[in-house]
């Protein structure tokens, strides 16, 4: 550990001697820079990373927009919320007059988070007035293939229902968030771009569910029910990993059909659910006691 903070010294020294000798920082020396503040990162010492951050952004190896990122990340671990927030702001003040890929990442991550903690919050309306125009800049740019991006549209899905904004379906976040997923998946038909396709039909259905938006939530099964059956049928699938997502299709189609009053439907999708090794960990359980108390 010694010699890693030893590591971390020199290199922070380094980049200030080449910064003070008016050198341009070069790629390569940007690209270890980054390789750095994500090893610190890992280790969870936040005030480290701080640290770090503010002796690379000095250097001029890490932009104005990445480093107050990663501050804002710093600080929303160490439970400092209103820090975390300034920090991302500053983050997406910075970016926006930039055109630089690394600054744009910066300013997805930024949002993204910021759209997080704002809706967890409770700021639906503040949720949708910052994230809609980070979306369609994004789209302007051409920068809308990250997961950050549709976590975007997902968090934009979750404000536009839960304060009853009437919007055509092209135009919802949810729906918006499964067409781009599809499309990563023509683009680049790899088990990742359907990995992310399914944990944001999770993230989705799961947010219906619990809403009480259940139409929507039986709407959004069915599509993340056709992509675990597509998924399948993909060689060197994880038989474990179909399990539990059939196992949370189950069960979060029960809670729909339930919720709609159409219990005995419901009932034996739930029997279904049961019959999965998912229904049997940790987590299923959880589901079924939740299905079963209401």
């Amino acid at each position: 550990m010694r010699q890693n903070h030893f590591s971390i010294l020199l290199l922070a020294v380094a980049l200030l001697l080449t910064a003070g000798c008016g050198s341009r920082v070069s790629k390569a020396e940007k690209a270890r820079s980054k390789q750095l503040v994500e090893a610190t990162a890992k280790e969870k010492n936040y005030d480290r990373l701080i640290r770090v951050v503010d002796s690379l952004e000095e250097a001029g190896s890490l932009s104005v927009a990445t480093a107050a990122y990663w501050r804002g990340y710093a600080c929303d671990r160490k439970k400092q919320a209103d820090k975390a927030e300034q920090q991302w702001r500053a983050s997406m003040k910075a970016a926006e007059a930039s055109q630089d890929p690394d600054d744009m990442d910066a300013y997805v991550k930024s949002a993204s988070r910021l759209a997080n903690m704002l809706c967890l919050r409770g700021d639906y309306e503040a949720t949708l007035a910052m994230a809609q125009p980070v979306v369609a800049r994004l789209e302007a740019m051409k920068c809308d293939t990250t997961s950050d991006y549709v976590n975007l549209l997902i968090y934009i899905g979750c404000c536009q229902a839960t304060v009853g904004k009437q919007v055509e379906e092209v135009d919802h976040g949810f729906y918006r968030a499964y067409r781009k997923h599809l499309e990563n998946i023509e683009r680049k038909r790899s088990d990742d771009a359907y990995k992310d396709a399914i944990a944001g039909l999770i993230n989705v259905a799961f947010y219906c569910v619990q809403a009480g938006k259940f139409n929507d939530a039986l709407y959004y099964t069915r599509y993340f029910g056709e992509l675990v059956g597509e998924y399948e049928q993909r060689e060197g699938v994880s038989a474990d990993y179909i399990d539990r997502q059939v196992g949370r299709y189950g069960v979060y189609k029960a809670e729909a059909l339930a919720g709609l009053g159409r219990k005995k439907e419901a009932d034996e999708v739930f029997k279904a659910f049961e019959a999965t090794q998912f229904s049997k960990t940790a987590e299923g359980q959880a589901l079924a006691k939740e299905y079963l108390g209401k």
